[in-house]
């Protein structure tokens, strides 16, 4: 079936296309009677607006990309309903896209958004990526993109981040003043930066309580809780000195701890105290609940879209970093 268009309208109703469709986008020289004859007779023949041609004529989708890891994580859901959120009050859409923490697939979802004309991109960058070239590429097209969590530092666009340095200190300061002397830390994937940020918080924190740094406590370990399952077994029968606390860069990486320790028969906070990242809604479910520190996702998801779109309305070079604190949640997981 021939899709309608407002030349089919503007035939049926005889009157003008700019007629149509000035009525159609709500124009103050339509009059009200014939601004509801025509949405009637629009409706009346289910007539949809081309939204790309919409685009070339007025330089403006209203949509904006969104990139993320995945969108099975509390973390990453909750941000794009903060994304969502902002941006129907702008009256925005947006077109989310996963990477499956893929550089591969996140090039791919960047060429597509960029091609479908987008007015400016929300990215998170995959545990993969370590090129910045693709994210230049789409900038000097003029297409805005503001840098969401996982970051480039040496790129100049809008960023907004979790205050992750602060974070793991806090995290790692807790267990220090519930009693743990040996901490290890399951860091995730070096090539993140902000992998690299908690491990450097946690790190300040063992050396500004007077503890030695043990390179033998850092594991590196993926985002898959089976895998980490596998990876603390692994850790926890080769150590012979064993930990008293553990520190997990996510909630996702504690809880595979968690099913680690129940394979070795090890009893949390007993054997030792375990503290998670992320605050996930299974965090509080588990058993024991789990010692948190809790980002304000939905937030930071807000304040993204708030910035991007001010950026694309004011075409500012300006740019800024905005750091998001994330607060100790104590649960029973590590000892009072």
């Amino acid at each position: 079936m021939k899709a309608i268009t407002i030349k089919d309208i503007a035939k049926a109703l005889n009157v003008s296309v700019a007629t149509v469709s000035r009525s159609l986008r709500n124009h103050p020289d339509v009059n009200e009677v014939t601004r509801k004859m025509v949405l009637e007779k629009a409706k009346d023949m289910d007539y949809h607006p081309n939204l790309m041609a919409s685009s070339l004529s007025s330089r403006k989708s209203k949509i904006i990309g969104v990139v993320v890891p995945t969108i099975n994580r509390g973390f990453w859901s909750n941000a794009i309903s903060g994304i969502e959120e902002e941006t129907n009050k702008r009256g925005y859409k947006v077109m989310i896209c996963q990477s499956c923490e893929s550089s591969y697939h996140e090039n791919e979802n960047l060429e597509i958004l960029a091609n479908s004309r987008v007015d400016g991109i929300l990215l998170a960058i995959s545990k993969n990526t370590i090129s910045k070239e693709k994210v230049e590429s789409i900038l000097s097209r003029g297409i805005p993109i503001l840098l969401f969590e996982r970051i480039f530092e040496n790129i100049e666009c809008n960023k907004v981040r979790t205050d992750d340095f602060n974070g793991s200190y806090t995290a790692t300061s807790h267990l220090i003043k519930s009693g743990c002397r040996r901490i290890a830390y399951f860091m995730g994937y070096k090539s993140l930066n902000v992998c690299e940020e908690r491990l450097r918080g946690y790190i300040a924190a063992i050396k500004d309580h007077g503890l030695v740094v043990d390179k033998e406590l850092i594991v590196e370990t993926s985002f898959e809780r089976e895998e980490v399952k596998i990876d603390f077994v692994r850790f926890y029968t080769k150590t012979i000195e064993k930990p008293d606390g553990i520190f997990c860069f996510a909630d996702v990486i504690a809880i595979g701890v968690v099913l680690g320790a129940r394979k070795l028969n090890l009893r949390i906070p007993e054997d030792f105290s375990l503290i998670g990242f992320g605050d996930d809604d299974v965090s509080s479910l588990i058993t024991p609940s789990l010692t948190t520190m809790r980002q304000p996702s939905f937030e930071m998801g807000e304040k993204s879209a708030s910035i991007l779109i001010n950026e694309i309305a004011e075409k500012s070079t300006h740019f800024v970093t905005e750091k998001f604190t994330p607060t100790l949640i104590i649960r029973n997981s590590t000892k009072n």
